[in-house]
């Protein structure tokens, strides 16, 4: 997968659980986490949404690189937020999010991958003075590609 080149592996830095990869970007506060989980059976796609706006299914052309049986879906959304607890309420950012959902029934595994975005850095926030806000609409289009590229090298990784 794509991972911009100014992003760097978080697990350098500090621990991250073995079913995840985490990469962050420092001058713009962005990270991309990938996240390996546990197939979670449903009784329909609106048990699953109940708690989302907008749920779009994407098509093996934005992620060609998986079995054709892959269930895969994308939403958007935002939050507002401060780091490290801060608590003034002028420390809050406000973060755009991008998620994928790649569901292999096949593999019992559903795989994450977020993209979280600060468009608006709080005044107060420690993030003011070091990172600069990022813009919806190129973060849209570098998730996109991240997508695009998105391949699992080793289904074995899968095996119970």
């Amino acid at each position: 997968m794509h991972i911009p080149p100014s992003f760097e592996d978080v697990s350098d830095v500090r621990k991250v659980p073995d079913n995840q990869e985490a990469f962050a970007d420092v001058n713009t506060d962005q990270s991309i986490i990938i996240e390996i989980l546990e197939f979670v059976k449903q009784t329909t796609n609106d048990d699953a949404a109940s708690t989302i706006q907008q749920i779009t299914q994407l098509t093996s052309q934005e992620v060609p690189n998986l079995p054709s049986d892959t269930l895969m879906y994308f939403c958007t959304g935002q939050q507002s937020v401060a780091k490290f607890n801060e608590k003034d309420p002028n420390a809050r950012n406000l973060v755009n999010i991008y998620l994928a959902l790649l569901r292999l029934p096949n593999y019992d595994t559903d795989i994450v991958i977020t993209y979280n975005i600060p468009i608006l850095i709080g005044a107060a926030s420690s993030s003011r003075q070091t990172a600069q806000e990022g813009n919806i609409q190129v973060g849209f289009e570098e998730f996109k590609r991240m997508l695009a590229t998105f391949k699992i090298n080793n289904y074995d990784l899968f095996a119970a």
